[in-house]
């Protein structure tokens, strides 16, 4: 999969669109060299815990993460029921770390971690992925890749993620998948009963699910707002269960 935010990002400074969402540019991040994770698995437990609670009865898989920079990344697998046929995947270690949230909003300490999620479709073939044996199909790893990419994000680049925000796979909004219309994301914090996590020690950790969007509904998003998209996602029945093969609702 092509690395999101190519080079032409650069922050500098606020930017606007017509649907009032900042934007922010980015150039490649400063090569630091390696650093070894200064917090280690710091609510691992807290999360497995609270996601076992809201989705029950589920085996769960961990594809860890070997060599880890600056944070320990690992994706947790929680395989389909018969009840709900799709799978769970979401990230630990992304929370060990406080975001850099803009001093001047509101609440800002409450939305400096977060976890992220997705769902996929219980066709999903995610025992090639675990084997790790010979070269893995993207259709079936761009999960993988893409979730622990958008979780290092933040703290490579010195900001932050919350809901709403959206994120183009390159300066041409190349496809996620070969044969997808699908060339970025937007973030979604879960429903209320799911999120925040609220550790033993009192910090808050948002929980963001990852949707994959087009060029089109990117530039929609920006033009009128994000209310606007999800009104669009309502109305043609995007579900929450990614299709990464759907067509594109603007």
């Amino acid at each position: 999969m092509k690395e999101f935010l190519s080079k032409f990002f650069k922050k500098d400074g606020k930017e606007v669109s017509k649907g009032g969402s900042e934007i922010y540019r980015y150039d490649e991040p400063e090569d630091h060299g390696w650093r070894p994770p200064e917090n280690y698995c710091q609510y691992t437990e807290e999360v497995c815990t609270h996601f076992d609670q809201i989705f029950p009865d589920r085996q769960t898989s961990v594809f860890h993460e070997i060599i880890s920079d600056l944070i320990h990344i690992d994706v947790h697998i929680m395989r389909p029921t018969a009840e709900e046929d799709f799978y769970v995947i979401y990230t630990t270690g992304m929370s060990d770390m406080p975001m850099t949230v803009p001093e001047d909003m509101p609440s800002a300490q409450d939305y400096s971690r977060a976890e992220l999620v997705m769902f996929l479709p219980g066709t999903w073939d995610v025992d090639n992925v675990l084997k790790m044996e010979g070269e893995i199909p993207n259709k079936d790893f761009w999960a993988i890749s893409g979730i622990k990419f958008f979780a290092r994000f933040p703290h490579d680049f010195n900001t932050w993620l919350g809901s709403g925000h959206t994120i183009p796979n390159g300066p041409d909004y190349e496809p996620i998948v070969q044969g997808s219309e699908m060339g970025g994301v937007v973030l979604l914090e879960l429903g209320e009963k799911e999120s925040p996590v609220v550790a033993r020690d009192g910090t808050k950790i948002t929980l963001l699910m990852v949707v994959p969007i087009s060029q089109a509904e990117t530039e929609y998003k920006l033009e009128y707002g994000m209310d606007a998209l999800l009104e669009k996602f309502d109305e043609c029945g995007v579900p929450h269960v990614l299709d990464i093969y759907r067509k594109s609702v603007v």
